[in-house]
């Protein structure tokens, strides 16, 4: 598979850079990010816990397994020469199983020097009725096509 390279020039502020769905949420899903992270809390891959101990109707996603889904999504649309530079998310509702996520990244700024070549994104994740799960911000830095012009030292 050839990785597509986002290009900083091809960039502009105010659009939408790219969106990705992943879903819907499986126990399956949940089980292995708990088991990576060493989570056991039950919130995450037990129904009956959840519902009797939480109130909840099911078993909720981990906030960084839905973070690294995002990210995922970030770092391959900045292809393998793009840095994902900073990040910052704010969960506003749960992810439930069964549920689907949307996540999408639109162009806010956009640095005017060819040498330090960053975007900073507005981030938002909503579930299949379209409600917001997460909202946030990041920074990333993208390769120009031709280097920047450099000034001569006196």
């Amino acid at each position: 598979m050839l990785e597509r390279q986002t290009f900083f020039e091809d960039v502009q502020p105010d659009t939408e850079l790219v969106s990705r769905e992943y879903g819907p949420l499986t126990v399956i899903d949940t089980v292995r990010w708990a088991g990576l992270q060493e989570n056991t809390q039950q919130l995450h891959y037990d129904r009956d816990w959840v519902r009797e101990h939480a109130g909840l109707r099911t078993f909720i996603a981990s906030g960084a397994y839905r973070q690294a889904l995002l990210m995922r999504m970030l770092t391959d649309w900045a292809g393998p020469r793009g840095r994902l530079r900073k990040l910052s998310v704010r969960h506003t509702r749960p992810t439930f199983e069964g549920d689907t996520m949307r996540f999408t990244a639109r162009a806010a700024e956009k640095s005017g020097d060819l040498a330090d070549p960053w975007i900073v994104c507005d981030l938002e994740g909503t579930d299949q009725e379209g409600q917001r799960i997460l909202a946030g911000q990041c920074a990333v830095v993208l390769p120009c096509r031709k280097a920047p012009e450099r000034t001569a030292s006196r």
